[in-house]
C-alpha cells in the first residue's frame, strides 16, 4: 500500500543517513511534527533498510549516563528507480562532499525553486560543484540554499545504529549562490527565514531547536564557525589519516605541523573569503548588520592552540572520520579539505608555492589510503 503525506504535515527528504542525518532524522521525528523520508542512492541499500532493518532507525546517547536505545519506524522511503514522484520540498544532505552531486543527480526533477535545500557536511566546496554542475542552468531551477555546520559527535556501531557522543549544536544560516560575493546578510533575513520558510521553521521550532542546540543566524555568522570547524578538520583529519593515529597519539609533536597548515590555510582563505575578512571595518557597528568578531576569531597563535587542545587533548580517544575512511579503504574527503585549499590558490591565480603544504598533505592522505588497500590486496612488492 503506497502511503501518501497529509497536506498539511510538513515532509523532510533527506539524501545521507550515515551518522549525522540519522541523529537528525530522529530529532525531527520526536520534536516536530514532519515526516522524515530518506532517499537511498540504490535499490539494494533502500533493501538492506526496508526489509534488512524493517525500515528503523536506533540511536543510543551515550553522553547520557544509562541512555535507553532510542527507536523510530520510518513510514515511507526511496531510491531513484521508485521514487514515488512528489515534488521535493524540504531537502537535507548529510552525505559525504564527494557524493553530493552523484547523490543528488537522480532527483533533480523533483526539485525547483520552490525547494528548500539544507547541506550539513565536512570541508568545503560543494557550493562550487552544485553551481557549476547539476544547477548551471541559472537561478530559475536553484532551490532556496541553506548551510548547516554540526558539531555534534555521532558514530555508527551497525547498519542504522548510531551512538550520539557529544552534543554540542548545529548553526544554520541561507547562503547565496554566488558565494563570497553575497557573503554579507543584514540581520532581518534570519527573522524572514525563520517566519516564511518551511524548512527553517522547523528546525527553529522550540522543542526541536532546544534539543538539537539549533542556531540560526546570517551566512557570515555561521561562516566564521564553517570555517574555524574547517581549519580544525584541516589538521587533525589529514593528519590522524596519514599516520594512522588517535588524536591523543601525537599529542607531542603535532602543534608544529598544525601551525603549518593553518598559516597556509589562512593565508588563502582571507584572500577568497575577504569580505569576511574585511568585515570589521566595513560593518561592525551598522544597525543593520550583527557585530563579528572574526579578527579575534581567527588570531594565528590562540587558533593553533586552541586547535590542538580541542583535537588532541579534549578528543584524544577519538578517531576521525578521514582515518577511518583510509582504514576501511573508502575515498576519503580531502578534496574538499585540504584539496579545497590548493584548488582556491589556483583559482586565485597564485603560484603553486602558496599551497606546498596543502598539496603535500593531499598527497600523503592519498598515498595513506592506497597503501592501506594494497596491503588489504596482499599485492606484492
Amino acid at each position: 500500500m503506497t502511503i501518501t503525506p497529509s497536506p498539511e504535515k510538513p515532509v523532510v527528504h533527506i539524501v545521507g543517513l550515515g551518522s549525522m542525518g540519522s541523529i537528525l532524522a530522529m530529532d525531527l521525528l520526536e520534536f516536530t511534527d514532519a515526516e522524515v523520508v530518506p532517499l537511498f542512492r540504490n535499490e539494494q541499500k533502500l533493501k538492506s533498510f526496508q526489509i534488512g532493518h524493517g525500515s528503523k532507525l536506533s540511536t543510543k546517547r551515550v553522553y547520557l549516563s544509562d541512555s535507553p536505545v532510542e527507536t523510530k519506524q520510518i513510514q515511507r522511503s526511496y531510491c531513484p528507480s521508485n521514487y514515488s514522484g512528489e515534488h521535493i520540498k524540504n531537502l537535507v544532505v548529510t552525505t559525504k562532499t564527494y557524493q553530493t552531486t552523484d547523490a543528488l543527480r537522480p532527483f533533480l526533477p523533483y526539485i525547483d525553486s520552490e525547494t528548500n535545500l539544507i547541506l550539513i557536511q565536512n570541508g568545503l566546496g560543494v557550493l562550487e560543484s552544485l553551481s557549476e554542475g547539476l544547477f548551471s542552468d541559472g537561478v530559475l531551477s536553484r532551490p532556496n540554499l541553506f548551510q548547516g555546520v554540526i558539531a555534534h559527535g555521532a558514530f555508527q556501531e551497525s547498519d542504522f545504529m548510531f551512538n550520539y557522543t557529544c552534543l554540542a549544536d548545529m548553526k544554520i544560516a541561507r547562503i547565496s549562490w554566488n558565494g563570497a560575493e553575497g557573503l554579507v546578510q543584514p540581520s532581518k533575513i534570519v527573522v524572514e527565514d525563520a517566519l516564511n520558510n518551511e524548512l527553517i521553521r522547523l528546525l527553529t521550532q522550540p522543542a526541536f531547536s532546544k534539543e538539537f542546540v539549533v542556531k540560526h543566524m546570517t551566512y557570515q555568522e555561521m561562516l566564521i564557525g564553517q570555517l574555524y570547524k574547517f581549519l580544525v578538520n584541516s589538521c587533525i583529519n589529514s593528519i590522524s589519516a596519514i599516520v594512522d593515529c588517535r588524536n591523543g597519539e601525537i599529542i607531542d609533536n603535532a602543534k608544529p605541523v598544525f601551525s603549518l597548515i593553518v598559516k597556509e590555510s589562512l593565508t588563502i582563505l582571507k584572500l577568497a573569503y575577504a569580505p569576511l575578512f574585511q568585515y570589521e571595518q566595513n560593518y561592525n557597528g551598522k544597525e543593520a548588520f550583527p557585530f563579528l568578531k572574526v579578527d579575534e576569531t581567527f588570531e594565528f597563535e590562540p587558533l593553533v592552540d586552541t586547535i590542538f587542545y580541542l583535537t588532541c587533548v579534549l578528543g584524544e580517544q577519538s578517531s576521525t572520520s578521514m582515518r577511518e575512511d583510509t582504514k576501511h579503504f573508502r575515498d576519503t574527503e580531502i578534496d574538499y579539505i585540504n584539496g579545497y585549499v590548493v584548488s582556491l590558490a589556483e583559482k586565485l591565480g597564485l603560484g603553486s608555492d602558496a599551497v606546498n603544504v596543502n598539496r603535500l598533505v593531499v598527497e600523503l592522505v592519498n598515498l595513506r589510503a592506497g597503501l592501506n588497500k594494497r596491503r588489504a590486496n596482499q599485492i606484492p612488492v
